[in-house]
């Protein structure tokens, strides 16, 4: 794999994620709190903590902005567009369902010291959007467990170099930076590095799909 797909594929997940984490966020505050601007991005006390639906409306659209840009890439691969945006959209769903849910039926989120929210919600979500991802390549063919192994090693291996960010701007540097800087930062950098770690696997896996599988030139926006 050239080096230029591959910084493609690098820039695409780290401004899908952190645009889209940003937009997630914004999102569910909107929907609580709607045109009360002095209640956004306002976490003490942690918001909305009784609003299911919010929570779950923001991380799809999280998702789906995530997918997206990843789809733009991929679409040049005849990877089909729409499975995959759905298919990422559905992995920070069922985080939503099966684990921030409960911790908030159980008072417990937003209450963690620490950034383990933005943590469960980076590597949790992208981890299940690349199982829901995997299997929408398998039914294309193509089998990327490398990729996949890749790709969640890659957001957990991703925390060391954005808190080395963080505390190198916010210590020596002694930036203060606002909560959509740092959530759009936090987003990039976890995607980014994911990324970069998993693309050529993911590449590698594209390139060995089977012949009955194939499809001449890249996918339309709309295909299914």
């Amino acid at each position: 794999m050239k080096a230029k797909p591959l910084l493609t594929w690098i820039s695409a997940n780290a401004l899908g994620l952190g645009v889209g984490f940003v937009a997630s966020l914004q999102t569910g505050m909107l929907i609580e709190f709607g045109f009360d601007t002095e209640m956004h991005w306002n976490f003490t006390p942690p918001p909305g903590q009784s609003d299911y639906a919010a929570r779950l409306v923001a991380l799809l659209v999280g998702g789906t902005m995530l997918g997206w840009a990843q789809a733009l890439v991929l679409r040049s691969r005849a990877v089909l567009v729409l499975p995959w945006i759905l298919s990422t959209a559905a992995g920070f769903g069922v985080l939503v369902i099966a684990v921030i849910w409960p911790l908030m039926w159980a008072d417990l989120w937003g209450r963690f010291p620490g950034p383990v929210e933005p943590i469960i919600i980076l590597v949790g979500g992208g981890s299940l959007a690349g199982v829901f991802q995997y299997l929408s390549l398998r039914r294309e063919g193509i089998v990327a467990s490398r990729w996949l192994a890749l790709w969640v090693g890659g957001l957990v291996a991703s925390l060391v170099p954005a808190a080395l960010l963080f505390t190198l701007l916010e210590g020596p540097l002694g930036l203060s930076l606002s909560w959509p800087v740092q959530t759009l930062l936090s987003g990039s950098v976890v995607a980014g590095v994911a990324a970069m770690i998993s693309g050529k696997a993911l590449f590698a896996a594209l390139s060995r799909r089977p012949e009955q599988f194939d499809r001449p030139g890249p996918v339309s926006a709309g295909a299914v």
